[in-house]
């Protein structure tokens, strides 16, 4: 079994228990959508900020992991507080890495665009939901889901949907952006795309467009499906790592343009 063991960030002692980590990244991130569970208004300036790309760059821009009051945090998306999650887990040298696919539990009947961690624990990887994990309590009260264990009918990465969708078993239409009434097959070859590059250490930005993403679903030909096929069954059986690295590399359009 190939496992993610680097550590990329240096990061102050650390509590060993997730729930302990996520609280730590409650305290300096805020959902830039969500900020008025906290009673106040995100300027429109500050939503560039989710466009910080490099995990470096947004510790830079902390200062430090010390909690603060919300209006001060961060102005995140879901996948800051996956990356977060897992890049604390790494410097610990846990095996742990972000995911790129769609959650059930935030609107009734509908796959929403989201990310989250997988976190290698009791010889199986397990889905940690960082952003739901770290909320204060009572923000999400009407979820009826364990963040710590969220199951994979829960939560779809990119792969698996698309797997799903072109099977028939799943309405293309019910999986996107709930917010923007987006949906269909094109939201989800992006995420099969993302979460085979997250799988490959490149943790993009949610709406990173480049290669295959950009070019509608309807206007694909079919030899481009059957590779999005390919691509998305390594990203629905997370690997191994090898198989994620030769799927990522196995076509010029694949990699994010700013991979190593």
């Amino acid at each position: 079994m190939d496992f993610y063991r680097r550590a990329d960030h240096a990061f102050p002692e650390l509590p060993p228990d997730i729930p302990r980590l996520a609280q730590i990244i409650g305290g300096v991130l805020v959902h830039r959508d969500c900020t008025a569970a906290f009673g106040f208004d995100l300027p429109p300036e500050r939503r560039d900020e989710a466009n910080t790309r490099d995990l470096a760059a947004i510790l830079t821009h902390l200062g430090s992991l010390a909690p603060r009051p919300p209006q001060e945090r961060f102005a995140a998306t879901c996948r800051d507080f996956a990356v977060l999650l897992v890049a604390m887990l790494r410097a610990q040298g846990r095996p742990a890495r972000a995911r790129a696919g769609f959650a059930g539990y935030f609107a009734e009947g509908w796959y929403d665009d989201h990310w989250v961690a997988e976190v290698w624990q009791d010889d199986t990887w397990r889905l940690f939901d960082a952003q739901l994990l770290s909320a204060e309590p009572g923000t999400y009260t009407k979820l009826d889901i364990d963040p710590t264990n969220v199951p994979r009918d829960a939560f779809l990465v990119g792969g698996q949907a698309w797997l799903e969708c072109r099977a028939g078993r799943r309405d293309p239409a019910t999986l996107g952006v709930h917010s923007a009434n987006l949906s269909g097959m094109w939201e989800i070859q992006g995420n099969v795309i993302r979460d085979l590059a997250a799988l490959n250490r490149d943790e993009t930005l949610p709406w990173d467009n480049w290669g295959l993403i950009p070019i509608h679903y309807d206007k694909l030909p079919p030899e481009d499906v059957a590779l999005l096929d390919d691509l998305a069954a390594v990203s629905a059986a997370g690997g191994p790592l090898s198989k994620a690295q030769e799927a990522y590399h196995s076509d010029p359009r694949i990699p994010w343009p700013g991979a190593a």
